[in-house]
């Protein structure tokens, strides 16, 4: 059996003399893209919206309260400890 060592040789891919240079930036085609890109998204309907800005609100306020309280607490503490006078 004897191979076609032709068909095994593939002939060399072209390489561009120059490499395509990026376009500058365009404002105003930025602007269309970023708007066609915009339409594309799935919003949230106003409910959503309104339940899931009340949950960070409630937990923002939260950690909030519990940081402030171990403040409290840790500041009481050292003062407390720097009162003690040893020796």
């Amino acid at each position: 059996m004897a191979t076609d060592k032709t068909a095994a040789v593939k002939a060399p891919a072209k390489k561009d003399s120059k490499p395509k240079k990026e376009s500058k930036f365009h404002p105003i085609r930025f602007i269309k893209e970023m708007w066609g890109e915009l339409k594309k998204l799935t919003w949230l309907s106003k409910k959503d919206l309104m339940s899931h800005t009340a949950a960070v609100i409630v937990f923002v306020l939260g950690w909030a309260l519990i940081i402030g309280v171990l403040d409290l607490i840790f500041s009481g503490a050292f003062s407390a400890l720097s009162k003690i006078h040893i020796g």
